[in-house]
C-alpha cells in the first residue's frame, strides 16, 4: 500500500520531542534503531531536545523534586475514557472551563521533566507548534488541556503511543495499554510515576494565586483499558465513558492514525500489511477496539453508580448544555448553574466547526459492522449492517 504523508517540516516540534536522553535512546534500541533515513533530520532534531530536556530535568529535580512529592493530590481525578475520535477531547476542553476543575496542559504533557523550571522558555518557541491539530484542524496551544498519555510517553513510563514513532513495528497487544499483563513491579512503577506527575500538576497549579482547590480532569483513551488500575490507586475516582457510532469511530481513528504516523514518526509510514507481521492500519484499528474493551464491561460492572457516567458523543453534540448538566447531576459534580455561561459562549464559538467527512469502501464498512457489532449492540447503535 502506498505511503500517505502530511506536510510537516523537520524542524517542527514532535509529540515526543519532551523526552529525556536515556528515554530516548531506550526507545531507539527497543526499536532497532529502525530510522527512515528520510526522517534522519526528525531524529537528530529529537536528540539535540532529548539533551536540553536531560539537563532541564536534572534542575527542575534540584529545585522542585521534594515540594512535588509532598504536594498529595485533595481529590481523586475525574477521568474522561472511551475509543479515540469519541469526543474525548471536546469533553475534556468543554468540562475544563470550570473553574473547580484542571487539567494537565500541552506544556506539561509534552515537557513534563522540565516544564516547571524552563516552561517561561519553551513558551518563547511556540511558533514551533502547529496551529491546529493535523486530523482535526482543532487548535493547539501551550496551555491548553492535553492527553496525560503523551507525558506518560515522554516520562518513559511505558506508553502504546511509542507506536507513533515508530508506525511500521506497531503491534496491537502492546503490553502498557491494559498494564495487567506485566509483572507487578512494572506496574508498581507505571503507577507511581503517573502518581508523580499527577502531584507535579497539582502542585503547578499551587503555585498561582490562592484560590479554590481544583480537581484534575484527565482524558486519555488509553485508560479505558486501565480501570482496574487506575481503582488501584484511586479507589473513589470518578469516569466518563463516551461512545459514538462505530463506522463514524473506525473512519475517523483510522485519520487520526494516518496523520499522526506521518507527521510525528521517525520511519515513512507504511499503511499496509508489513512482512514483520504489523497488521494494515485498518486492521490495527480494529483488532485495537477489542484490547482496549477486553476488560472494561467486567471492571465498569463493579463502579458504583455515581462515579460512572456514559455520554453518547452525538448527544453532546446535538445538546452539549443538557448532556454536561446531566453528567454533573450523576456525578454529583456541584452546580451547573457555575459553568453554563462559559459554555453557552464556548459553543457559540464552535458554531461554525466543521466536522470532518469520513468515506469509507463497502467492503471495509461490512467488516467494521462485522467486527464491531458488539459494541453497535451494547451502545445502541443498531445491528449489524448487511
Amino acid at each position: 500500500m502506498p505511503t500517505e504523508e502530511i506536510k510537516h517540516p523537520f524542524y517542527a516540534l514532535r509529540l515526543w520531542h519532551g523526552m529525556r536522553a536515556g528515554v530516548l535512546l531506550r526507545i531507539l534500541a527497543r526499536h532497532r534503531f529502525a530510522v527512515s533515513p528520510r526522517r534522519l533530520g526528525v531524529l537528530a532534531l529529537g536528540l539535540v531536545y532529548a539533551v536540553l530536556n536531560s539537563a532541564g530535568s536534572m534542575i527542575q529535580s534540584i529545585v522542585f523534586a521534594r515540594r512535588i512529592r509532598a504536594c498529595v493530590l485533595e481529590q481523586p481525578p475525574l477521568f474522561i475514557i472511551g475509543h479515540w475520535r469519541t469526543g474525548t477531547t471536546h469533553l475534556h476542553e468543554l468540562l475544563t472551563l470550570d473553574d473547580r476543575f484542571t487539567a494537565p496542559t500541552t506544556l506539561e504533557c509534552l515537557g513534563p521533566t522540565e516544564c516547571l523550571a524552563f516552561g517561561w522558555l519553551i513558551r518563547l518557541f511556540g511558533f514551533l507548534l502547529p496551529a491546529n491539530r493535523p486530523m482535526d484542524n482543532m487548535l493547539v496551544g501551550w496551555d491548553r488541556p492535553q492527553e496525560d498519555e503523551l507525558a506518560l510517553l515522554a516520562l518513559g513510563l511505558g506508553s502504546p503511543y511509542e507506536t507513533m514513532m515508530f508506525p511500521n513495528d506497531r503491534r496491537v497487544d502492546h503490553p502498557f495499554l491494559t498494564l495487567a499483563d506485566l509483572p507487578p513491579e512494572q506496574i508498581k512503577a507505571w503507577q507511581a510515576g503517573f502518581l508523580g506527575f499527577l502531584q507535579q500538576v497539582n502542585f503547578g497549579r499551587k503555585r498561582r494565586p490562592p484560590g479554590k482547590p481544583t480537581r484534575i480532569v484527565l482524558k486519555s483513551p488509553t485508560h479505558t483499558a486501565r480501570l482496574a488500575i487506575l481503582r488501584q490507586m484511586f479507589p473513589t475516582a470518578q469516569f466518563i465513558h463516551l461512545v459514538r457510532e462505530p463506522q463514524a469511530v473506525f473512519a475517523s481513528t483510522v485519520r487520526l492514525w494516518r496523520a499522526l504516523y506521518s507527521t510525528q514518526g521517525c520511519q515513512e509510514p507504511d499503511f499496509g500489511a508489513l512482512a514483520s507481521g504489523a497488521p494494515s492500519l485498518e486492521h490495527y484499528v480494529l483488532d485495537s477496539m477489542d484490547l482496549l474493551y477486553r476488560d472494561f464491561f467486567a471492571e465498569a460492572a463493579k463502579l458504583p453508580t455515581q462515579d460512572f457516567c456514559q455520554v453518547r458523543y452525538e448527544d453532546l453534540v446535538r445538546e452539549p448544555l443538557a448532556e454536561i448538566s446531566r453528567i454533573y447531576r450523576q456525578l454529583g459534580l456541584g452546580a451547573f448553574d457555575e459553568l453554563k455561561p462559559k459554555l453557552e459562549a464556548r459553543i457559540r464559538e464552535l458554531a461554525g466547526y466543521r466536522q470532518n467527512e469520513h468515506r469509507m469502501a463497502d467492503d471495509m464498512a461490512q467488516q467494521v459492522a462485522r467486527r464491531w457489532e458488539w459494541y453497535a449492540t451494547r451502545f445502541g447503535y443498531g445491528a449489524r449492517s448487511s
